[in-house]
């Protein structure tokens, strides 16, 4: 019987150990962070933190009276180490990618403003986001690049006529398949940005657009379909795959664009497969020490959610010189802001 407790106790270290980082276990197609139920358990990593650290307090409990009325309980106690190591494991992840919502930087000047881009990505929720308070942060952080899922143009122009009426002209790119929200995604450049077109684009939901003079980024949109519940998943397993391809479609966006930036509500976290190919590029977020903090749903405290909104960069073509997770009115996602400095 002691033999089988290790057993047991050796299997839940293996599976304990597979949470911190499930995005390397397995093949392209068949990773364990796009199984169903592990792909969502994945995204909540701030609740395995949680979740670890309140087992491990339980087992400790636990393994204290048995040892007070057997006078040992060894495996217990392996258990408490277990799940402590796997709740630390996990903190440290969220910690190394920053757990500070940042600061709104003010609007740059003229001077400063030369080469240096902010770019504010937000999901609209079909344009229920605030718009006057949308315009406010706009406004007083100097955002030149908007990047808004879940919009469409009706939305995308009552925008930019809010901001007109403040004096910030901005242009406005719906997508070449005119989607309207929530699977419509839209983009506005700042006229202090040049002029833009857009680059006809097949993907759902994804909106290119480059410089008409060659200078300035490429800027590029996405918003891949979300993926199912647990139990939708087993009903409806083409929608899990469904959300697997959009995303492994949508993440090598940054890396085959050079020089570019790309944005969205990717929904899928840095701890899924498909967001781990994307080097050169990084989320600049995570450079900027609020990668931590969850931006999806609004309604769960910062550190308790998940993070699935991402701003994609180069660092060799971009340094990060500010960033924070902003909340909008009327919407269910925070706002990722980014300031960056272009680079020779």
């Amino acid at each position: 019987m002691r033999i089988l407790g290790w057993i047991a106790v050796a299997l839940l270290t293996v599976a304990v150990a597979a949470t911190l980082d499930p995005a390397r276990l397995g093949a392209a197609g068949m990773n364990l962070s796009t199984v169903n139920g592990a792909t969502q358990f994945i995204a909540l990593r701030p609740w395995l933190a949680l979740g670890f650290a309140v087992a491990a307090v339980l087992t400790g409990l636990l393994a204290a009276g048995v040892h007070r009325w057997r006078g040992g309980a060894p495996r217990l106690i392996s258990v408490v180490v277990v799940f402590a190591l796997a709740a630390a494991g996990h903190g440290a992840v969220l910690a190394s990618r920053g757990l500070s919502a940042g600061d709104v930087p003010a609007s740059a000047t003229d001077a400063e403003d030369e080469d240096e881009i902010t770019i504010l990505n937000l999901n609209v929720r079909g344009g229920a986001a605030n718009t006057t308070d949308l315009v406010a942060l706009v406004r007083t952080a100097g955002v030149d690049v908007l990047v808004l899922p879940e919009s469409g143009a009706d939305v995308l122009e009552e925008i930019a006529a809010a901001l007109a009426a403040e004096g910030d002209r901005f242009e406005v790119f719906a997508g070449t398949r005119e989607l309207s929200q929530p699977d419509g995604t839209g983009i506005l450049v700042s006229e202090r940005m040049g002029e833009y077109e857009e680059v006809a684009s097949t993907e759902r939901s994804v909106v290119r657009i480059v410089p008409v003079n060659g200078d300035g980024p490429p800027i590029t949109a996405v918003h891949p379909r979300s993926p199912p519940g647990i139990r939708s998943a087993f009903a409806r397993p083409q929608s899990l795959q469904t959300w697997r391809d959009e995303v492994a479609d949508v993440a090598p966006l940054c890396a085959q664009t050079p020089g570019g930036i790309v944005a969205g509500d990717f929904n899928a976290t840095l701890d899924h497969a498909s967001m781990r190919a994307i080097a050169p590029c990084v989320d600049a977020s995570v450079l900027a020490g609020i990668g931590g903090v969850s931006t999806y749903p609004v309604r769960m405290p910062a550190l308790l959610g998940t993070t699935i909104d991402h701003v994609l960069i180069d660092p060799a073509d971009f340094e990060v010189t500010a960033g924070a997770v902003v909340e909008v009115p009327g919407t269910d996602h925070r706002g990722v802001l980014i300031r960056l400095l272009l680079l020779d």
